[in-house]
């Protein structure tokens, strides 16, 4: 989970919700599964113990205990020392009453560029607007949405080819294979091969046949989805920043969910991280560059493939399409 590109930034930002003090570990729990968190053992949800575990571990700070003592670890930490301990606080601590008789739409959205922790100045006038300010990068044209679109059509036509010569080619293994089991197993049967032989050539050849089916299920997904998830993002980057203008706060906030990964706020200014592939689209807005990033659908769009973040997604387009 360290090294996960996916995965680590959400952990982080869970992290950075429970030290905010506003939800309990129940929330948490259902927030961690909103926003994409999933078990690293399978795509399932985590439980509310085994969120409590994850807070508890200074595995995440750089750190990591041995034989009941805290060390120094060498892997790349994923949050602060100060969130972390910021996060002890919260566990060890009391609940506040009731978390809050207001749920502020933007609570735990922001974070401290300084320490870390997350932030609860929601109460702040101008708040929206401000954080209208990040979605405004993200905008494109027509013109450029279409460039985009055609050229990863293409990328995405020739993905299809590979795909299926590819499968093709571990069709053809996988009939290789059953065909040596079928062949040593009549041999072993004429006796013209001895047991001990025959036991470890078919234990070979049943391990190739594994991976071979490993690689057709693989291959038999096809690169479509991207696509699918392409058009939409790209209708939704022609009109962001008026439909972000548009929305009531709650809304406002799930479009803010879907196009950050990550937000700090320090002295009034604020420094957005962008999730992918948004950040193509700014770093395309800033460069001109728009064909730099984009040769790649699948990759690209492989960050978005949790059905969370699709389903904060597809009311806002449903919103998109009405407003034409």
């Amino acid at each position: 989970m360290i090294g996960d590109p996916v995965r680590g930034p959400l952990v982080a930002r869970v992290f950075k919700l429970h030290a905010s003090g506003w939800l309990s570990l129940k929330a948490l729990t259902q927030k961690a599964f909103e926003i994409g968190l999933r078990h690293s053992r399978g795509d399932r949800r985590m439980t509310k113990s085994e969120i409590h575990r994850m807070l508890k571990n200074p595995i995440y700070t750089g750190d990591f205990l041995w034989l009941g003592k805290r060390r120094k670890g060498s892997h790349q930490p994923l949050i602060t020392s100060a969130l972390f301990d910021r996060v002890q606080e919260v566990l060890g601590g009391s609940p506040r009453k009731r978390y809050a008789r207001r749920q502020h739409a933007f609570m735990g959205l922001l974070t401290c560029a300084r320490c870390g922790c997350s932030m609860t100045a929601e109460k702040k006038k101008g708040l929206s607007e401000l954080l209208g300010d990040v979605i405004a990068p993200i905008q494109i044209t027509e013109e450029i949405a279409e460039s985009i679109a055609t050229a990863l059509r293409t990328t995405e036509q020739d993905a299809e080819c590979r795909r299926v010569e590819a499968l093709s080619q571990a069709e053809q293994r996988r009939r290789v294979d059953v065909s040596k089991l079928d062949r040593g197993y009549e041999d072993f049967l004429e006796g013209r091969i001895s047991e001990a032989f025959w036991t470890r050539k078919s234990q070979e050849w049943e391990a190739e046949l594994q991976t071979v089916d490993r690689e057709r299920a693989r291959l038999q997904q096809s690169s479509t989805v991207a696509g699918v998830k392409a058009a939409k993002i790209l209708e939704l980057a022609k009109q962001a920043e008026n439909l972000y203008k548009s929305q009531v706060p709650a809304k406002q906030r799930r479009l803010l969910e879907l196009v950050l990964s990550n937000c700090t706020f320090d002295r009034g200014s604020l420094c957005p991280t962008y999730a992918k592939p948004f950040d193509l689209l700014v770093r395309g807005n800033k460069t001109g560059n728009w064909r730099r990033g984009w040769d790649s659908s699948h990759e690209v769009f492989q960050h978005l493939r949790n059905l969370a973040a699709i389903r904060q997604f597809l009311p806002i387009q449903r919103l998109a399409s009405s407003m034409r």
